[in-house]
């Protein structure tokens, strides 16, 4: 079966296209990405703009278009905290069923670092002993000046 795996992140938004078999490791078959920061999208309420939500669902339609040429079965798809810390985030979510008949699935941070745990470890493998993992991500946050910069440590 050919699974598309569509991934809406801060940075890029992704899709995987796998081909998998029930006992099997996926086998990559193709990748359609593109660069689209959503979080330099972000008004000064933090709600993603007009202008972004447009360029999400550009690329969301040319990446169903990119699945059905390739013959995708199934579709899983994902989005981290770009959408998911954005003032309307619930809003973009609704826009993009609408007009895409995607439903994005919101993660948590504790699914999102797991799933990057899980891959990275998938990917190393069990074998390979302890693994330190930094995953940066490009998630920001808004200062009360308005300024984007990086979290501050906790």
């Amino acid at each position: 079966m050919r699974l598309g795996v569509l991934d809406i992140g801060s940075n890029t938004v992704h899709l995987a296209l796998v081909d998998a078999h029930i006992g099997a490791k996926p086998e990559p078959f193709a990748s359609h990405k593109r660069p689209l920061s959503l979080v330099q999208h972000l008004d000064a309420d933090g709600a993603i703009t007009e202008h972004g939500q447009d360029q999400l669902l550009s690329f969301i339609n040319d990446a169903m278009r990119f699945a059905t040429r390739h013959r995708a079965e199934d579709l899983l798809a994902f989005c981290t905290s770009a959408i998911r810390e954005s003032a309307n985030g619930e809003q973009v979510l609704q826009r993009v069923q609408a007009e895409t008949d995607i439903e994005l699935t919101e993660l948590t941070g504790a699914q999102e670092s797991a799933m990057t745990f899980f891959a990275v470890r998938r990917w190393h493998g069990w074998s390979a002993g302890h693994i330190l993992n930094f995953d940066i991500g490009a998630a920001r946050w808004r200062s009360p000046t308005g300024r984007m910069s990086c979290p501050p440590p906790r």
